[in-house]
């Protein structure tokens, strides 16, 4: 790959680092001093990455979990990995170098014309997560070249769609989010929207608002659960546990001991991970809040000079403090729906996604943050399950019809998409251009 390029693929894939430019870009257009300009990237940087070591420590707890969870599904359905950054990663690198190239070029035209968009139409998002500016790029240039069009043709058309989608998207999901945070300050940008706003539009229609996952009271004997951290825990620590006994119900306790766990005993095991994941919840909700601080006064600049009402459209744990315990309802719900999920799958003879309790996290939590802001405790359940149900359909759809074209020859072997902000729309455009007879 050109350095030029790599360098650029690079940087948009460290979103630290662009949000501290943008934070950068906002401040000098206000002529802050330049100890607050300083002051204010730095802190705006440190805040990005304080968020991504919560989420690191958070995937770090919930791998353990998902591999007792794996290894209780070994050998019982045909399965395969739904995971979108393996997808990406293993096709950029794989063994057709063309696409390769054609992604990095997609992703750096797509967001410049997501720039122009934010700039010149009514839609001032401007979308600021990394990993997904790369994945949302990504997967457009993958899918038009699965068309068998020509190179560049398969640039202009990726680069176009992908700038529309990153901005349209957090337009979608902005009507939730000024119900959950109370103001237009920040947007949300990640590959979850639709199934999240459809399961704030079902909070409209079942549940009550005003029974919110967040203002029941309890009973002064279980008073430590309104601790999130303890609550956390304790959830964590039974899901933790059921998947090791899942593991060894199905490979012994012996396998799980000394192919997962490391030699550890598996219910000391099974708790470490659940703190660690709590610690990194944890971690997360404090460096949300610092972002917050830092990001919105810094956009302020970028509003009035650059991009007229710029908002700051951000990862999903940006909510996560405002309904830490509809984020919990929504891991358990949405493991619920991605099981279900896995039935009809396996009903239909396709192959079955392996349940992942990261995106029951981090996808039906956030569901289940948007459903409870329309509609309360109840919507939050069921927005949270209906996300791993019909998500879990799709994900299997588009890998067992090939949506993506054939991605085991561009070197991503037994893995899938999961975004349904990918998924969805790239079956759309596959069912146009069959219509065509592309």
């Amino acid at each position: 790959m050109n350095p030029f390029l790599d360098f650029m693929v690079q940087l948009f894939q460290q979103p630290a680092i662009i949000v501290g430019l943008i934070a950068l870009l906002g401040l000098v257009a206000q002529k802050k001093p330049a100890g607050d300009v300083v002051t204010g990237t730095v802190k705006t940087i440190l805040s990005m990455l304080i968020v991504a070591a919560g989420a690191g420590a958070v995937v770090g707890g919930l791998s353990p979990i998902q591999d007792m969870v794996n290894a209780a599904m070994e050998g019982k359905v045909t399965t395969f990995v739904a995971y979108d950054e393996l997808v990406m990663a293993s096709t950029q690198t794989g063994p057709v170098e063309q696409i390769g190239t054609a992604m990095g070029l997609t992703m750096l035209f797509g967001f410049i014309f997501h720039l122009l968009l934010a700039r010149f139409t009514p839609l001032h998002y401007v979308y600021l997560t990394g990993h997904w500016i790369w994945i949302t790029t990504g997967s457009w240039a993958i899918l038009f070249w699965s068309f068998g069009l020509n190179y560049w043709t398969v640039i202009a058309l990726a680069s176009i769609c992908s700038g529309a989608w990153m901005t349209i998207s957090p337009a979608i999901a902005q009507p939730f989010m000024r119900r959950i945070t109370g103001n237009n300050d920040v947007g949300m940008a990640h590959g979850t929207v639709l199934l999240s706003a459809l399961a704030g539009a079902i909070g409209l229609v079942f549940g009550d608002k005003e029974d919110s996952t967040e203002s029941k009271q309890l009973p002064d004997r279980l008073s430590f659960f309104r601790d999130v951290a303890v609550s956390t825990t304790i959830v964590m620590t039974i899901v933790s546990i059921v998947a090791a006994i899942g593991a060894i119900a199905t490979r012994g306790a012996a396998y799980v001991e000394s192919e997962v766990t490391g030699g550890q005993q598996w219910v000391v095991f099974a708790f470490i991970a659940a703190l660690q994941f709590t610690a990194g919840m944890l971690v997360i909700l404090y460096g949300v809040r610092m972002l917050i601080g830092e990001i919105v006064p810094a956009f302020e600049g970028i509003s009035r000079k650059i991009i007229p009402n710029a908002i700051p459209a951000l990862d999903v744990p940006i909510i996560f403090p405002f309904a830490p315990n509809a984020l919990l309802i929504g891991l358990i719900a949405g493991l619920i729906g991605e099981f279900a999920g896995m039935g009809v799958c396996v009903a239909l003879g396709w192959p079955v996604p392996i349940p992942s309790i990261i995106v029951a996290f981090f996808a039906c939590g956030t569901a289940a943050i948007f459903a409870n802001s329309t509609g309360g405790r109840k919507a939050a359940w069921l927005g949270a399950f209906i996300w791993g149900f019909v998500g879990w359909i799709l994900i299997a759809y588009a890998f067992q019809f090939e949506i993506f074209g054939d991605l085991v020859a561009l070197g991503a072997k037994d893995l899938g998409f999961s975004g349904p902000d990918v998924i969805a729309p790239a079956i759309i455009f596959d069912a146009i251009g069959k219509l065509f007879g592309v």
